[in-house]
């Protein structure tokens, strides 16, 4: 084959795979609320058992560290994880049950628990068993107060928005001077996968946000699961949490150890 021909060939076949390119569908306008919320769910990450290793980072305006771990879930009923900042060495153990949380702090041979009650307080932000679950792995946090309201839905920078109140009332709470106290939720949504992106509670009088976002999704147990979660809390000050999961495992059978050493103080 001569010069000339190897090019019309090569031309020809760049064509070919340009032409065959699959293109993302554009989309005019959201389905309706229920119908996206159905989506959501069915896309929902579905387990009865979860294990992974996990790497963070923590900061606030006082401090910042990283960190490395483990997190194993029982579906609706523990969360269970372990904290190193590095060496191996375990800085600390914690346990989400359905209405305390227990931290046992092996460095300073300590143990605490608290209510979920006590940790919205401190974050100024509504969170719950369900909710953290929730947050943690991904599906969408609409639980408690805004699981029976009416949903809205509307169509953003082609993604889909899923909220407790409709684009007309957010524009308007927003511009208004008095702020209202409403508690708002936001969602996110990939059209293709129905997989949320970003969630968020949002409180316009308290200037208060909390917000999700999720990246690299990759499929486990046949559903996707983000295996990045980055956690942003805004008030007056600013609170930001970055997990990254590996070695996911699911529907394996796990054990929660808990023990705490009767020579640990017990810190009210």
């Amino acid at each position: 084959m001569n010069r000339g021909l190897l090019l019309i060939s090569l031309l020809v076949g760049l064509a070919s795979c340009r032409s065959s390119k699959i293109t993302a569908p554009v989309y005019s306008k959201a389905p309706k609320a229920e119908i996206l919320l159905d989506s959501i769910l069915a896309a929902h990450f579905d387990f009865e058992w979860m294990s992974a290793k996990i790497s963070g980072k923590y900061s606030d305006p006082d401090q910042g560290y990283s960190f490395k771990g483990n997190i194993k879930v029982r579906k609706d009923s523990l969360i269970w994880m372990t904290i190193s900042p590095g060496l191996g060495l375990e800085l600390g153990r914690l346990v989400f049950d359905s209405d305390t949380i227990h931290f046992m702090n092996r460095f300073e041979k300590t143990y605490h628990k608290s209510s979920y009650a006590d940790l919205s307080e401190i974050i100024q932000s509504p969170l719950s068993f369900e909710s953290i679950q929730s947050l943690l792995i991904g599906n969408t946090l609409i639980e408690g107060e805004f699981e029976s309201k009416k949903h809205h839905s509307w169509l953003e920078r082609q993604n889909f928005i899923l909220s407790s109140v409709n684009q007309k009332q957010l524009k308007k709470l927003e511009r208004s001077r008095r702020k209202s106290n409403q508690e708002i939720y936001l969602a996110s949504i990939n059209p293709q996968t129905s997989k949320i992106y970003s969630q968020q509670y949002r409180n316009l009088k308290l200037n208060r946000i909390l917000v999700v976002e999720y990246e690299d999704f990759e499929t486990h147990n046949n559903k996707q699961v983000a295996e990045s979660v980055d956690l942003s809390i805004l008030t007056h000050k600013k609170i930001n949490l970055s997990l990254s999961y590996s070695k996911i495992q699911v529907n394996k059978e796990l054990k929660f150890p808990f023990i705490v050493p009767d020579s640990y103080e017990i810190v009210q």
